[in-house]
């Protein structure tokens, strides 16, 4: 799919009239490989938009996320205007006629394109009109993979490929499954007190923690956080904060020089050495070899 092509011949009108590229982002080369499980990153870009500025795109064979960084933008789609406000995340099917326009001038957000065998499928998900947006918190695990699809190139390699499938798999899974969430009947509820630790350690990982102070915070006895914190998310409080502390760590690694004493102190794991033997139980590599390779 040539997408710069593909969007010259279905967009109905642009203003002002500019180059594809001033709301596509980046375009990369599509080579299509027959039978591929893989999704593929069309393009990429971090957009800066002002007054006057709007694009009516007939349809086209691909989806697009979009997170608003700041400011707020308008999706008309079928005569619905949805608000894209900062920190939100929006999941589109492009196969249909949109539109785009400021609501708040400067409106800045990143926006990628893809396309993949598997959009059939996830075409079929929709419960009604075919997007999904969702709020993201500071640091949440669909930012982090939006942060990291910004560092890599397609085709450069195949690992980064297989990287990029993968960010842009878990970011379309979880824009369906709140999506979906809406409709479906509610499951066993969470108790307040697990779900407030949970955006705790989501929020706030590099503080310090101990079971005494979780106990006198929350006004529930340790014993009972941990086991119906397990209950919940099949890891102790610890294991799961200690998974958080290296997913940021991941994330640090790649969007940062920052050595890796200071990203260790950064996701509140001040010892180098115990840093470094954590982030290889979760990852199976040091966090120097983990930055090379994935920056190959």
């Amino acid at each position: 799919m040539d997408l710069k092509t593909a969007f010259e011949h279905a967009a109905l009108s642009s203003s002002p009239s500019g180059r594809p590229e001033d709301f596509l982002g980046q375009i990369f080369p599509f080579l299509k490989e027959e039978a591929s499980p893989l999704f593929s990153l069309l393009s990429f870009g971090d957009i800066h938009a002002h007054f006057p500025w709007s694009y009516d795109v007939r349809s086209l064979d691909c989806f697009l996320l979009l997170f608003t960084r700041k400011g707020c933008g308008k999706l008309l789609l079928n005569s619905r205007v949805i608000s894209l406000e900062a920190d939100t995340l929006l999941l589109l099917d492009c196969g249909q006629r949109f539109r785009m326009d400021i609501a708040i001038d400067p409106w800045e957000y990143q926006i990628l394109f893809f396309t993949g065998e598997q959009l059939s499928y996830f075409r079929s998900l929709f419960p009604g009109e075919r997007y999904a947006l969702i709020t993201l918190s500071p640091y949440s695990n669909q930012l982090k993979a939006m942060e990291v699809l910004s560092t890599l190139v397609p085709g450069r390699s195949k690992a980064q490929d297989l990287i990029i499938s993968d960010r842009i798999g878990h970011l379309i899974t979880n824009c369906m499954s709140e999506l979906l969430k809406k409709d479906a009947p509610p499951i066993s509820e969470i108790p307040v007190y697990i779900e407030e630790l949970r955006l705790l350690f989501d929020e706030h990982f590099s503080d310090s923690y101990s079971l005494n102070m979780l106990e006198k915070q929350l006004g529930v006895s340790k014993y009972r956080l941990c086991r119906e914190f397990h209950e919940v998310y099949s890891l102790s409080p610890i294991q799961y904060l200690n998974r958080r502390r290296i997913e940021m760590a991941e994330h640090f690694l790649l969007t940062t020089d920052h050595k890796v004493h200071v990203i260790g102190a950064m996701v509140g794991i001040e010892n180098t050495n115990h840093f470094i033997t954590l982030f290889k139980k979760f990852t199976g590599t040091t966090p120097q070899e983990y930055r090379q390779n994935k920056l190959l």
